[in-house]
C-alpha cells in the first residue's frame, strides 16, 4: 500500500511524498493516521535550516528531513508476536506526519477511553515539559516564572499547576497567549518582553524556564532568578553562539538547566522510575481525570491536503498559532 509523508527535501522546501508500506513485521504493527500535531518553532527552526555547528540541530536534521513527532493513528495490521494492541486500537507515537506507517509496537502507547484524539497528541511535548519540571527540582511551594507562552510554555504552566508552585508567572508579549495560561494556571501574566520583566522581577523566583530558545532571552530570563535559583533552559537555540549568559549568573550561583527529552530513560529503574513511557502515562492519566486539558491550546486545524500552504503561512508568521493540528483522511 501507499501512504502520503511530509517531507522537508533541503531548507525551505515543503514536500508531500508518496511512500510504499510493507506488511508489519513479527512485533510491529501498521498505522493509519488520525490527527497529528505540528511542532511549530522545532519544525520551522528543521525547515530553515539554520543551526550553529555541533548543536544537536545540525546532528539531526538531515535533508531530505520527516519533521514530526506527534502522532495519533489507528492499528490497521499487527504483526506475530504483538501482545496487547489490537487492530482497531488507537495509539499515540514519536512518529512524523504521514497518513500511514509500520513501527515497531513497542514505540506505541495505546490510549485509553476518554482521551480524544485533540488531547493525546500533546503527548510528545507533554513529556518534555514533565521531564523539565522534574529536573528542576521544583519544590511544593516555590515560585516559578515561565518565560515564552508558547506551546511548550502552556503546558509547564499546567503542570506547574498540578505540582504545586506557590506563584506561577508568566510572560510573553501576545496577550492572547497569556489569557490562555492564566486559565491553565498562572496566578499573573505579564504582557512584556524579557529586559522589561528584569525590572519587575529581578531575584524573585526560585526556579525560571526560559522556553523560547531566542538568543535575547537568556541573559534577561537568568537575572529573573533568586541566588542560589535554578534557570531551566526548555528551548534549544539552533545558534547557541548568539546568546549571552546574564550578569550574575556566577555571582548568585544560578544553576543552569538543559532540557530534551532524549535524555530521560527509556526503562524505568528503581532509582529514576520517570521514564518516557510513566510520563507519557501520567499525563494521559492527568488528562483523562480531567486535571490537564490541552485541547483548547489548539488554535488552527488542517486536513492533509492544506500541509505545503500550512508550512508557509507559519513561515510568514507562526506567532497567530499555537497549537496546529493536521486531520489525516479529511479528504
Amino acid at each position: 500500500m501507499t501512504a502520503r509523508a511530509v517531507r522537508f527535501p533541503r531548507a525551505g522546501e515543503v514536500v508531500i511524498d508518496d511512500i510504499e508500506l510493507a506488511s508489519p513485521g513479527p512485533g510491529q504493527l501498521r498505522c493509519r493516521a488520525l490527527a497529528s500535531l505540528v511542532s511549530t518553532g522545532t519544525e520551522l527552526a528543521c525547515l530553515r535550516g539554520e543551526f550553529d555547528q555541533r548543536t544537536f540541530w545540525a546532528d539531526w536534521v538531515r535533508y531530505p528531513f520527516s519533521p514530526g513527532y506527534s502522532m495519533v493513528s489507528r492499528v490497521e495490521e499487527v504483526g506475530a508476536g504483538v501482545d496487547g494492541i489490537r487492530p482497531g486500537d488507537r495509539v499515540f507515537s514519536f512518529t512524523p506526519h504521514a497518513s500511514a506507517f509500520v513501527i515497531d509496537a513497542a514505540e506505541a502507547t495505546a490510549l485509553p477511553a476518554g482521551v480524544s484524539d485533540e488531547q493525546a497528541v500533546w503527548s510528545s511535548l507533554a513529556v518534555t515539559t514533565q521531564w523539565a519540571v522534574r529536573r528542576s527540582g521544583l519544590v511544593f511551594g516555590e515560585v516559578a516564572v515561565v518565560v515564552g507562552a508558547g506551546l511548550l510554555g502552556q503546558l509547564l504552566v499546567r503542570y506547574l499547576r498540578v505540582a504545586g508552585a506557590r506563584r506561577i508567572v508568566a510572560i510573553d508579549p501576545d496577550a492572547t497567549r497569556l489569557e490562555l495560561a492564566r486559565a491553565g494556571g498562572a496566578d499573573e501574566v505579564l504582557s512584556i518582553g524579557a529586559e522589561e520583566a528584569v525590572a519587575r522581577l529581578a531575584g524573585t523566583a526560585d526556579v525560571v524556564f526560559e522556553v523560547t530558545g531566542h538568543p535575547a532571552v537568556l541573559a534577561p530570563a537568568s537575572e529573573l532568578a533568586r541566588p542560589l535559583g535554578r534557570l531551566v533552559l526548555v528551548g534549544d537555540a539552533p545558534r547557541p553562539s548568539l546568546q549571552t549568559l546574564g550578569p550574575r549568573i556566577v555571582a548568585d550561583g544560578i544553576s543552569v538547566i538543559g532540557i530534551h527529552a532524549g535524555t530521560a530513560a527509556e526503562i524505568a529503574t528503581p532509582s529514576d522510575p520517570w521514564s518516557v513511557r510513566v510520563m507519557l502515562d501520567l499525563f494521559l492519566e492527568l488528562v483523562r481525570a480531567g486535571r490537564m486539558d490541552p485541547a483548547p491550546l489548539l488554535t488552527r486545524e488542517v486536513d492533509d491536503a492544506a500541509i505545503p500552504e500550512l508550512y508557509r503561512e507559519l513561515q510568514a508568521y507562526r506567532g497567530r498559532e499555537l497549537g496546529v493540528l493536521i486531520r489525516w483522511g479529511a479528504r
